[in-house]
């Protein structure tokens, strides 16, 4: 039970990941098109500044944004405690 906790905690955790980073591709690819793009991948959008200034430019709050991230969050915290009480003897 603990090792398909893991694994379900952990996809959770990865997919949300890539779901958030395809986000912050499309919105960089959109606002400043293929230079966009390229900086997407090489500048780190932040947790909590990106969602900000996507708010400011379109207009709209990403609350998708914000409910993939506790997502990955929860994933993350179901990984931990499934985790927490494995003995390595």
């Amino acid at each position: 039970m603990r090792t398909i906790c893991k694994i379900v905690g952990f996809a959770l955790f990865y997919i949300s990941t890539i779901i958030m980073f395809l986000f912050w591709f499309s919105a960089m690819t959109k606002w400043l098109g293929f230079i966009g793009s390229i900086l997407a991948i090489i500048i780190a959008p932040g947790l909590v500044i990106f969602p900000i200034i996507f708010w400011v430019v379109e207009g709209v709050f990403p609350a998708f944004y914000f409910i993939i991230w506790g997502i990955g969050i929860i994933g993350i915290i179901i990984a931990m405690l499934s985790s927490a009480n494995e003995s390595r003897y």
